[in-house]
């Protein structure tokens, strides 16, 4: 992913700090506030796998309830 990707969901954060932040972190911001296509790149970039185990340890309410829908029984299935 470039920075202008993840730009979209760390907009609260500056150029610098973002090198800094954990996967985990990164992969959850992209699954509440990132598109499909990002969530497509995260997968490519950190693995099909980490992605599945951040996405079960978040909390539903943490994504909105389409989208949860959707990545549980479709893209994750």
């Amino acid at each position: 992913m470039n920075k202008k990707d993840i730009k979209v969901v760390l907009w609260d954060f500056s150029e610098e700090a973002i090198g800094g932040l954990s996967a985990d972190f990164v992969i959850s911001r992209v699954l509440s506030y990132g598109g499909i296509l990002l969530i497509v790149k995260a997968m490519r970039e950190y693995g099909d796998d980490m992605v599945r185990q951040v996405f079960a340890a978040m909390k539903p309410t943490s994504i909105s309830k389409k989208k949860y829908h959707y990545l549980k029984n479709f893209l994750f299935a």
